[in-house]
């Protein structure tokens, strides 16, 4: 009985270590501050959320918390980051909600929508930001695996309804490898008690306080701060530094991404991928069918890239994407608006915060409609 004593005033000093790292750190949202708690934060309070960034936030963890305690919206944007800063004071509506994502794919817009229509919460029209390299499968990553089940659904609803050409168990399953697959359960975004006394999270933890690193958010209802801030109808406000970025470092970046013959997501990328091509028109088929009205987006490069884009033939697939989006809107009568060329906006070097985002206050004048 002595020993057992003895071992476990040994032990218990080391435990309470491990769990006090776990909590104080709790690098990915696990024990002291949720994901769920964020999202009740955002939208039961209105309140806009500062220190995501600072904290390594999971942005598709955080939108799953949000969407899953939301009413139908009248109006969802779904994209990349270069769509992030629509708000919904440009459209004139407080039934709004801004669901794009970073590093965005065409897997990261079937698990929006299915996420949406899982939860009974499609909206009266969506508007989908339609990047050049949407298409590109080589440069893919797998963040969107975070919301794979919502993924999967969304997949095999358009397959078994024929939509966008898919065909039916040969095409969708040679690809992605998660088609017919059912949600069997939605994706935690609460605390996890497991994690208090887990020693790889210990471990992980533990790297990061040398830097004082910790997940730590604060809410207030200012619309900018000088950190990012995610705004409780999910878009976002830059950072200071941004805001107030001169042009003369923008034109710097982009002249050393063009010395590096790189446009973001652009290189290894010869056609269209074909799945990829018929997943968003298999997606815009359905949400039609469901009575919403979609609208495309594309957002433009800055005047100085898209010059680029111009004189280099490996990237000219930016224009036969824009083409391509041109043809499916046409066929399904989607409005378009945009354009990847900056001069039907009247885009300036003086607009962007740094090489492809547009600053916010020049946001609408980019969503002018080219094709009705």
């Amino acid at each position: 009985m002595k020993k057992w004593c003895k071992a476990f005033i040994f032990i218990l000093p080391l435990i309470c270590m491990v769990a006090a790292v776990n909590w104080y750190v709790d690098s990915y949202a696990y024990l002291r501050v949720t994901y769920d708690q964020i999202g009740t934060q955002m939208t039961d309070r209105f309140m806009n959320v500062e220190g995501l960034q600072e904290s390594d936030f999971n942005d598709r963890k955080l939108l799953l918390a949000c969407l899953s305690r939301q009413e139908a919206k009248e109006l969802i944007v779904a994209g990349s980051s270069r769509v992030m800063n629509f708000d919904h004071t440009m459209f004139d509506t407080d039934s709004f909600y801004n669901t794009a994502l970073s590093e965005s794919t065409i897997y990261d817009l079937l698990a929006v929508t299915g996420i949406l229509d899982q939860e009974g919460c499609l909206p009266e029209r969506m508007i989908i930001g339609v990047d050049a390299f949407l298409f590109n499968a080589s440069h893919n990553n797998d963040r969107w695996k975070e919301l794979e089940e919502y993924a999967a659904y969304m997949e095999k609803a358009i397959e078994r309804a024929g939509y966008g050409d898919m065909e039916q168990n040969e095409q969708s399953q040679s690809g992605s490898g998660i088609a017919g697959t059912d949600i069997h359960s939605q994706p935690s975004t609460g605390r996890n008690n497991n994690k208090w006394l887990s020693l790889d999270y210990f471990r992980y933890n533990v790297t990061l306080l040398p830097s004082h690193k910790r997940f730590a958010v604060t809410y207030t209802q200012d619309w900018e701060t000088e950190q990012y801030l995610k705004h409780y109808d999910g878009s976002i406000a830059y950072q200071k530094s941004l805001r107030d970025v001169d042009v003369s470092e923008v034109e710097e970046l982009t002249r050393q991404s063009v010395d590096e013959h790189v446009v973001y997501r652009l290189t290894d990328y010869d056609k269209m991928d074909e799945e990829s091509v018929a997943l968003l028109s298999g997606l815009i088929d359905y949400l039609q069918a469901q009575g919403v009205e979609v609208m495309l987006y594309l957002p433009p490069y800055s005047p100085m890239m898209y010059n680029y884009i111009e004189s280099e033939e490996q990237f000219h697939i930016a224009f036969e994407v824009e083409n391509k989006i041109r043809q499916i809107a046409a066929d399904r009568g989607v409005a378009l608006y945009g354009s990847y060329d900056p001069a039907g906006c009247g885009l300036k070097m003086t607009d962007l915060y740094d090489i492809y985002h547009v600053k916010t206050e020049k946001m609408p004048d980019t969503f002018y409609l080219t094709a009705p």
